[in-house]
């Protein structure tokens, strides 16, 4: 049977469920050629479809960033464990946070090496896997000041450790990263410029997102009084749309201030004016191009005309 999803016909011969019903949504993207399931929940391989128009979509973020880039600058998907600890990521999301161990390296009998192959044999590496390219990009500029704002425009895989199976939680994906180091009139007056850009640009690309206020536990241990502080003032904006069937929306891009929290844990100065403020706005590029999918369907023919 042919499956119809949201009004486009994604499904093939033999994607019902397990139970004789309509199938999930990763089976129906893997029958019409999207993805590549690894058998581990949120670990998803991607086909030169998918890729191909994730092209297309790179390209289209480029074209609106106002500071003219040429491209992003791709990042590696670990970074140094020290630059995590000095942006207290981990106080903040430790559930999140994947670490890379490697073997120990023993002696050169074979009494050492079979040693170094037992069980609890492995310790932890001076790298964490990348839990946002963004952290690439203030260590570039720390323990120092900077005189006008810096622009910068970063892509890269990362990891978050999400115990959910749902389509759209991806453990492993990309993320694109428009993030400015400034004052603070600048950085806050940058942010809300990408958020109208951005409602823009998915108008143009024929998606529904609803803008809503959100909270990250952004400055150190998240407790309630810092969350609701930041939910208060402002400071991240999230845009939803819908990546499966009934699903109420899923964050696929988010609008952020940091103020000068991440200034200050890497000791940028900004003109004489004390620790930097920062902005960046994120874009989670399968979890849109998800979004794409589910609106537009399988047949590219019928998607709007982009990158």
């Amino acid at each position: 049977m042919a499956t119809t999803i949201a009004g486009h016909g994604l499904g093939a011969p033999g994607t019902e469920g397990p139970d004789g019903g309509a199938p999930d949504r990763l089976e129906q993207l893997t029958a019409a050629g999207w993805v590549l399931p690894t058998g581990v929940p949120g670990l998803l391989g991607f086909t030169a479809k998918f890729e191909s128009v994730l092209t297309r979509l790179q390209t289209e973020l480029t074209a609106v960033d106002p500071s003219a880039s040429s491209g992003p600058a791709w990042y590696p998907p670990v970074v140094p464990r020290a630059n995590i600890d000095r942006a207290e990521y981990a106080e903040s999301f430790p559930q999140l946070l994947g670490t890379v161990h490697a073997l120990r390296v023993g002696g050169a009998s074979e009494e050492g090496r079979a040693a170094d192959r037992a069980p609890g044999s492995r310790a932890e590496t001076d790298v964490v896997l990348a839990p946002a390219v963004c952290y690439s990009v203030y260590p570039q500029i720390a323990d120092g000041t900077i005189e006008e704002a810096r622009f910068f425009d970063a892509v890269g895989h990362c990891y978050r450790h999400e115990a959910t199976s749902e389509y759209g939680r991806f453990r492993a994906f990309r993320m694109r990263e428009f993030v400015v180091v400034a004052g603070q009139d600048e950085a806050w007056e940058w942010r809300d410029a990408w958020i109208a850009r951005c409602e823009a640009l998915f108008a143009r690309l024929g998606l529904k997102v609803a803008v809503e206020v959100a909270s990250d536990p952004f400055f150190g241990p998240g407790d309630r009084f810092m969350r609701s502080s930041q939910l208060q003032q402002n400071l991240k904006y999230e845009f939803h749309a819908p990546v499966r069937d009934g699903d109420p929306g899923t964050a696929i891009a988010s609008a952020n201030c940091h103020k000068e929290h991440l200034g200050e844990r890497f000791a940028i100065d900004f003109a004489g004016e004390g620790p930097a403020h920062s902005s960046c706005m994120a874009f989670g590029l399968e979890r849109t191009l998800s979004a794409l999918i589910h609106a537009h369907g399988d047949n590219l023919d019928d998607w709007p005309d982009f990158g």
